[in-house]
């Protein structure tokens, strides 16, 4: 009687800590456009409950997935690195970044039906839509000057890869053969706002990042709208404002004040990794660094060497440098396997070729950003890839160890 009873206790927790993990992963990707405090705060209720759910079902329903060993193979690194640091205490507090790959694990064991992929999805979305409209706003009420970079929540920057990871995953919907014709039209007001906040970041990064990532989603899902794509964009260059269009003609400028000053920190972190080469500086600000290694009459105003892959260079090594690629390779494969997999249904497949392309402008945007290290956006990418491997389980049958397979709901008309 006792252990039917502890059973039964044991079910009723077990429930109110799985609502309370729904809750907070829904706030989670509100918040991921919104606020980085509650973000963190929310990823924090969702591990204690995942645990709590662990403990009180007595199973661990963590899904593997094949990327296992590599981000083992990352975690291995970045102790090293954090060990042979110049500053092993930042270092430290900085790896902090390694913990965001449970989102992976989360995202990918949490999603277990149709319903509930097709939910979060269309939370993410719905959120970056509502938070450029918010941007709109702003740039409606608030009259800006010649000058203006648009900045909603955040820095204008991360603003700017937010919007263009928005643009990704719902730019698939709108070309998609098989998207519902009340759904295409949804997204493609939907994608109207997002658009108007990205250029009016007025950041070059993330113009060409978006536009590499689109060119993408293009040739895998719809060649004939490539041309399209293509006149539209040069269209938007014609008929820039000044300041954009000044802004636009400076990414091929080598003279310009803002790509002297890349170069030459570049040229920094040549000279640092050369002092440093086989497991790096550590996962620090390299400022200082950068202060002693560069021009003395480059401004002091960078922590970081505005390029992802140089970074890791500096920060890990060559040896890290080699794991982060390769982990890099083999997730931008799971993707494009699950892609292959899902690509003819429209809701599985637009958000698969969406992630993709997402991870395309990642790195495009990284080859003058430091955004592996912006927790904002490295975030976003670790949740979608999550909850692709999460759908690309559903398309393969497989379940987290002891999940159960409701009955499949109904696609919508």
């Amino acid at each position: 009687m006792n252990g039917r009873l502890d059973a039964v206790k044991r079910e009723a927790l077990a429930r109110f800590l799985k609502a309370l993990e729904t809750g907070g992963t829904y706030i989670f990707l509100v918040s991921t456009y919104v606020s980085i405090a509650v973000n963190s705060l929310s990823m924090g209720l969702m591990s204690v409950t995942f645990l709590g759910i662990s403990i009180t079902e007595r199973k661990w329903p963590v899904r593997r997935t094949p990327l296992d060993y590599y981000f083992a193979g990352f975690l291995v690194v970045q102790t090293i690195a954090t060990i042979f640091s110049s500053d092993p205490l930042q270092s430290i507090i900085l790896s902090k970044r390694v913990l965001l790959i449970g989102l992976v694990y989360f995202f990918a064991t949490f999603i277990t039906t149709e319903i509930r992929a097709r939910r979060l999805v269309a939370t993410l979305l719905g959120t970056a839509v509502l938070v450029a409209v918010i941007g709109v706003m702003k740039l409606v009420m608030g009259g800006p000057g010649d000058n203006t970079r648009l900045s909603i929540f955040q820095f204008y920057m991360t603003t700017s890869e937010l919007m263009t990871i928005g643009v990704l995953l719902l730019f698939p919907f709108a070309i998609h053969p098989r998207t519902p014709r009340n759904m295409r039209l949804l997204v493609i007001a939907s994608m109207l706002p997002v658009l108007v906040s990205l250029w009016a970041t007025v950041t070059r990064g993330a113009y060409v990042a978006v536009t590499a990532g689109v060119l993408c989603i293009a040739l895998l899902r719809n060649r004939r709208v490539v041309i399209p794509v293509l006149l539209l964009i040069a269209v938007l260059i014609l008929f820039a404002p000044p300041y954009i269009k000044a802004r636009i003609e400076s990414i091929v400028d080598v003279n310009h004040p803002e790509n002297k000053v890349r170069l030459e920190l570049w040229k920094a972190g040549i000279a640092i990794f050369r002092d440093h080469p086989v497991v790096g500086v550590g996962d620090i600000d390299t400022g200082l660094l950068i202060d002693k290694y560069a021009d003395p009459s480059l401004p002091r105003l960078w922590g970081h060497l505005h390029n992802t892959l140089l970074q890791v260079l500096v920060n890990y090594g060559v040896i890290g440098f080699v794991v982060f690629v390769a982990m890099f390779v083999k997730i931008a494969r799971v993707e494009w396997g699950i892609y292959t997999l899902v690509r003819e249904d429209w809701f599985r497949g637009s958000f698969a070729v969406g992630v993709l392309a997402a991870l395309v402008a990642f790195f495009v945007n990284g080859l003058t950003e430091w955004n592996f290290g912006d927790q904002e956006v490295i975030t976003l990418i670790w949740t979608t890839l999550g909850m692709l491997i999460g759908i690309g389980g559903l398309e393969r049958g497989i379940l987290p160890p002891g999940a159960q397979r409701p009955p499949a709901a109904p696609e919508p008309a």
